[in-house]
């Protein structure tokens, strides 16, 4: 019996450690990236700045990057090409195949001696246009490698950190973020519920609305998760709404306050000039 006891927690543990390291992997933003489009230069040129592009991207610890093997193979299965891609709304079809959260399409171009890198980044749920960012390379080829660890950085600062509450209590938080995201104490993050999707006349999504919930502080940062303090809430927090890292201070809604009216200072009458 005893054995039985000792075997089935065992099992327990195993099970909460995988569902806690697939929870802490979906903080991450899921992305793949497709075959960039080939002007001026030839095909192997792009499809190399693809893959350094992936490479980089997952170097920032801030994305789960779809390897490009896996992606030829899904697409093959399905019949697709990755390859030159450069209209979102397909863009967004394959990603949904991928199953991913975002896709980068983009194209790669040479004029005179200077290379051209032109990235979109496309939300799949959305097929909208999240992102279009653009480095280039002086030196030829050899400073592509330079011009694309740019590139990366410069698209890690654009995109907003978002991830979910997993833990209530007593004015404190729990979220799925953490150092390994880019978060750091005293840092500011808003908290918000996801509400109902927009859609245009045709009946396509283009959007969902979110209802701003409080806004936190980072009180502590581990590599995968953080605690939080609330600062202000217009609602109850729950377990589940989502967080995004803000930079700057987020005010939460409130009755318009009578503002009161300074007393302006009388201005004198300037002295006349004397006459003479």
């Amino acid at each position: 019996m005893k054995n039985k006891i000792i075997y089935f927690f065992a099992l327990f543990l195993l099970s909460s450690q995988a569902y806690l390291s697939v929870l802490y992997c979906q903080s991450k933003t899921t992305i793949a990236v497709l075959s960039f489009e080939a002007k001026n230069v030839n095909q192997e040129t792009a499809d190399a700045v693809a893959d350094i592009l992936s490479t980089e991207l997952f170097n920032t610890n801030r994305f789960n990057v779809v390897e490009r093997k896996s992606i030829n193979s899904i697409l093959e299965e399905q019949k697709l090409q990755m390859a030159g891609v450069t209209d979102m709304s397909t863009a967004a079809e394959i990603g949904k195949l991928l199953n991913v959260e975002k896709i980068m399409i983009g194209t790669v171009s040479k004029l005179g001696r200077t290379f051209f890198i032109n990235t979109r980044l496309v939300d799949v749920q959305t097929g909208a246009l999240e992102l279009a960012q653009t480095a280039k390379s002086t030196n030829g080829e050899d400073g592509l490698p330079a011009a694309i660890a740019d590139l990366v950085k410069q698209i890690s600062q654009k995109i907003t950190v978002e991830g979910s509450i997993i833990r209530v209590s007593k004015g404190l938080v729990l979220i799925d973020l953490g150092k390994n995201n880019g978060i750091r104490p005293g840092q500011t993050l808003e908290v918000y519920r996801i509400g109902d999707v927009i859609t245009d006349l045709g009946g396509t999504i283009i959007g969902k609305t979110e209802d701003f919930v409080a806004q936190l502080r980072v009180e502590t940062a581990k590599d995968e998760y953080a605690e939080a303090k609330i600062v202000e809430a217009k609602m109850p927090i729950k377990m589940g709404d989502k967080v995004r890292l803000t930079t700057t201070s987020v005010t939460v809604p409130q009755k318009a306050k009578e503002v009161k009216k300074k007393k302006k200072k009388k201005t004198q009458p300037a002295t006349p000039p004397p006459v003479f």
